[in-house]
């Protein structure tokens, strides 16, 4: 195997079709051809791939028998072994030492124990009602399975349809779901508008339908009259002072450099604008520091996007993605938002929306700011919408996008503006005030919450030692969807809400297949399942 520091090289080079050649023939199969699909890459400590293939199996459906699409995913680390791993028997382990790559079809993710009990019609209607779920009224009327999403050793996300019944099903890790489950019960008491989770069990979260529909989807037809953003801002304002207490998630601007360097890794051409990008959003922060204190005052979502906001008749009905709550401040969370709304305004400029979309998600942009800026210090605001748009600058290679490299270029442009009209109020701050800057008097204080968070939790434990062996083949044909200018605009889906990249990201309800979910954020932490970009798999035809 090539030495490279992470198995970047290994995983998304040509000696990938090696690996994915034994562990096909390993169970019997014919790896006839194979395509990269996805990338999370951790520079210097992992990487992680999900990979389209076309196998047959001559044991199975004899030596005459065409190819089928499978999916296989895969993943290479150095140092210690890897954590959480749940069921090993149907992985293929290899290593020359130095690098561990674990190879494994889906849906037999070694992370994720229960994806293969939900994946097939006849198995997931048996796995929901041994934990309680009654589907449709019809027990004996057929079942429907959409895969909304599939990140490797991550998450998986599904809508399971019985008649005119649906569920959406959150699959992760075992040891995030007690969490998460007890967020959506703590919030759901206090009137937060989050989805119901009906059932638990073993990393298998079920949680009810959303009513309206997402933010993502209305704000691209309707722009501003979308909803008010004193809405957003209130929704946020009902979230409990009493998740103050829990861990404390870093802003995006804290991970600037660890953005930048998974971006420089991926296209080095651009370093120098992004070390500028970087040392500017920390010059501007500590400025900033010097006159206003800047302390997490208040409970934050942690990954607020449109997709995560579900809205009926230009009243916002829900939240998605409650993995991140805790402690921090306002200006992230709206931060976030227009963040990922200018790189969808900036795709106008590529020609993957059409100019009315741009003109309406640009003009929801200009309302939307007027109204946050009213309650938070607007340098801050761009500088952390700076920080969150470099965050989705890893998307295009991590999603292995067409002309990624461009559109790479052309998010990090995104981030230089915001950067740039930072500095533009700062500049026009300073001629205001000749003798000093002027000390804002916003202040984000929730009035019921200490001044200091709190720290984060212990560690996580390690995972029992993995196995050497793929299974044999029994998973449906799986067939990746390509994303188009159409499919962003036009698309809409059912649920799902994700994750916190955090958590790995946290699911909430539908989650709209347009262009907002290529712009989800990458994870920082191995054991997190936070907030992180997701591609969708094509519904399962059995």
């Amino acid at each position: 195997m090539a030495h490279t520091q992470d198995g970047s090289e290994l995983l998304t080079g040509p000696d990938a079709g090696g690996l994915l050649r034994s562990a096909v023939g390993n169970s019997g199969g014919v790896l006839h051809s194979w395509q990269l699909d996805h990338v999370d890459h951790r520079p210097g400590r992992s990487t992680k791939a999900l990979f389209r293939t076309m196998v047959s199996w001559p044991d199975l459906d004899g030596p005459q028998a065409p190819a089928r699409e499978e999916l296989f995913g895969a993943s290479a680390h150095i140092g210690e072994r890897e954590k959480h791993v749940h069921v090993a028997e149907q992985t293929l382990v290899m290593t020359d030492g130095d690098i561990n790559v674990r190879v494994w079809r889906y849906p037999h993710d070694p992370w994720l124990p229960m994806l293969p009990l939900v994946c097939y019609p006849d198995v997931v209607g048996r796995t929901l009602h041994d934990i309680g779920v009654v589907l449709g009224p019809d027990p004996s009327a057929p079942i429907g399975i959409d895969v909304i999403s599939y990140r490797p050793g991550r998450r998986a996300v599904l809508r399971v349809s019985q008649g005119s019944s649906a569920v959406f099903l959150k699959v992760m890790q075992p040891h995030r779901s007690g969490e998460i489950v007890e967020r959506h019960q703590r919030l759901t008491a206090t009137g937060v508008p989050v989805p119901e989770v009906i059932a638990h069990h073993n990393g298998l979260v079920v949680l009810q339908e959303l009513p309206g529909r997402p933010l993502s989807r209305a704000v691209i037809e309707e722009g501003p009259a979308a909803c008010r953003g004193e809405d957003l801002v209130a929704l946020l304002d009902r979230l409990p002072a009493s998740m103050y207490t829990l861990p404390l998630r870093p802003p995006w601007t804290d991970s600037a450099d660890f953005y930048a360097g998974i971006v420089s890794s991926s296209v080095p051409a651009l370093r120098p604008r992004l070390e500028t990008l970087v040392r500017s959003i920390r010059e501007g922060l500590a400025l900033l520091e010097r006159r206003q204190d800047m302390h997490p005052h208040d409970v934050v979502h942690g990954d607020f996007y449109e997709a995560q906001v579900f809205v009926d008749g230009g009243r916002v009905v829900g939240l998605l993605d409650i993995d991140t709550v805790g402690p921090g401040r306002r200006a992230d969370d709206l931060a976030c938002l227009l963040a990922h709304l200018s790189v969808l305004a900036d795709y106008g400029n590529s020609g993957r929306i059409d100019r009315d979309t741009q003109r309406r998600v640009q003009d929801a942009i200009t309302a939307w700011e007027s109204v946050f800026t009213s309650r938070v210090d607007p340098t801050e605001l761009a500088l952390r919408a700076a920080a969150v748009v470099l965050s989705l600058a890893t998307g295009p290679h991590r999603q292995q996008e067409a002309a990624w490299e461009a559109a790479t270029e052309a998010i990090v442009r995104v981030a230089e503006r915001w950067v740039e009209q930072a500095q533009s109020i700062e500049r026009s701050r300073s001629s205001s005030h000749p003798h000093g800057p002027h000390r804002t008097g916003v202040r984000d204080q929730h009035p019921s919450m200490p001044s200091r968070p709190p720290q984060p939790g212990p560690s996580e434990a390690v995972a029992p030692p993995a196995g050497v062996q793929i299974g044999a083949p029994t998973a449906p044909t799986v067939v990746q969807q390509a994303r188009t200018p159409e499919s962003m605009a036009g698309q809409e889906t059912g649920h799902a809400a994700f994750e916190s990249g955090g958590g790995d990201e946290e699911l909430g309800h539908t989650v709209p297949l347009d262009s907002t979910d290529s712009l989800q954020h990458p994870v920082i932490d191995e054991t997190d399942d936070g907030p992180t970009q997701e591609r969708r798999i094509d519904s399962l035809q059995l």
